[in-house]
């Protein structure tokens, strides 16, 4: 039985305004999270430390030493002299103590106050399943480094609290655009493993410098597995994972910057500015991957640096909850238009 169309038009007018008015609200707890930002207070931190199976029966020193690389032994004896290094009961621990795989223990940073970020997240949609939000920059996902409470994760959960909210992909910390967030765990694998089987088509934006030869073009070359020098993924054409990004010029400016279209068939980590880094076309505002196929430092987050200008600008699934084919447009940042 079909409703008259009136009555289809005013339910469908009735689902918008109901949405709208949900997504004003969430917006308004986003606001409450952000203000002041949640990790500008300080505040004592202890950073988790689980022991793996290959530093059973090793000292706690020679463990951390083997866990964390960048960090010399005397470092670590520094800490462990300040009391930082810590039982689950926040007592210290000797550099000398025996440590079991499974183990864990515990390092303190004390009165941490974490950089400014951009907290301005936008919900998009949202209903019961699913979560979609335009992340602004610079905002990383998840803790980790020197962010435990500036992050998307955090904010979502301040803003959607008492749920636990589930992102089922990422965009680092200086990438602007859309993120899919499901709200259980079951909607989160629903979606995972569509991201997995290469089911989810993601399409970008992004701006370069240079000749650009071509108005189509892609680049195939296999991504390494591993982080190399400064934390980067680069080209690794004898043991790198396959990779493929398929890119459009959308316009060739006059000062030989043009914006493209890039679509990734597959999912590595860094893996557009990784494959026109490759090209020789390094994306505009990248401090890591720099022309002449040289290496920058990863930067922490900076409110008001140049931006990075990549932005995941549209995302096409099948819905979690119907299993339907939807697809969502973030809008267009600045440099973009």
């Amino acid at each position: 039985m079909h409703l008259p169309l009136e009555v289809a038009d005013w339910r469908a007018h009735s689902r918008r305004m109901n949405l709208l008015a949900d997504i004003a609200r969430r917006h308004e707890a986003i606001r409450r999270a952000i203000t002041p930002l949640p990790g500008s207070r300080p505040r004592d931190h202890f950073k988790p430390i689980n022991i793996p199976g290959d530093c059973d029966g090793l000292t706690l020193l020679a463990a951390l030493g083997r866990m964390v690389w960048n960090v010399s032994a005397a470092e670590w004896q520094a800490e462990f002299a300040r009391g930082r290094i810590t039982s689950l009961e926040q007592r210290p621990v000797a550099a000398t103590q025996i440590v079991r795989a499974g183990q864990r223990y515990q390092h303190l940073f004390p009165n941490v106050t974490e950089p400014e970020v951009n907290g301005a997240v936008e919900i998009l949609h949202e209903d019961e399943a699913l979560i979609v939000v335009n992340k602004p920059a610079p905002l990383p996902m998840h803790a980790g480094g020197r962010f435990y409470l500036n992050t998307l994760q955090h904010i979502l959960n301040a803003a959607y609290h008492p749920q636990q909210t589930y992102p089922v992909h990422r965009l680092d910390a200086h990438t602007t655009g859309l993120v899919l967030v499901a709200r259980t765990r079951f909607f989160a694998g629903r979606l995972q493993s569509q991201f997995a089987q290469r089911q989810v088509e993601k399409t970008y934006l992004v701006r370069v410098p240079g000749q650009v030869p071509a108005d189509d073009f892609y680049c195939d070359a296999p991504i390494s597995a591993g982080t190399g020098e400064q934390c980067s993924r680069t080209v690794d054409l004898e043991n790198g994972l396959e990779a493929r990004t398929e890119f459009r010029v959308l316009r060739r400016h006059a000062d030989s910057v043009n914006l493209l279209e890039a679509r990734p068939l597959t999912g590595r980590t860094n893996q557009i500015r990784v494959h026109l880094w490759y090209l020789g076309f390094p994306v505009c505002g990248d401090t890591v991957y720099l022309p002449g196929r040289q290496l920058g430092r990863t930067p922490s987050p900076t409110v008001g640096a140049p931006p990075l200008c990549l932005h995941a600008a549209r995302v096409k699934f099948l819905h979690p909850l119907s299993l339907k084919p939807i697809e969502f447009n973030a809008p267009l940042p600045v440099w973009a238009k």
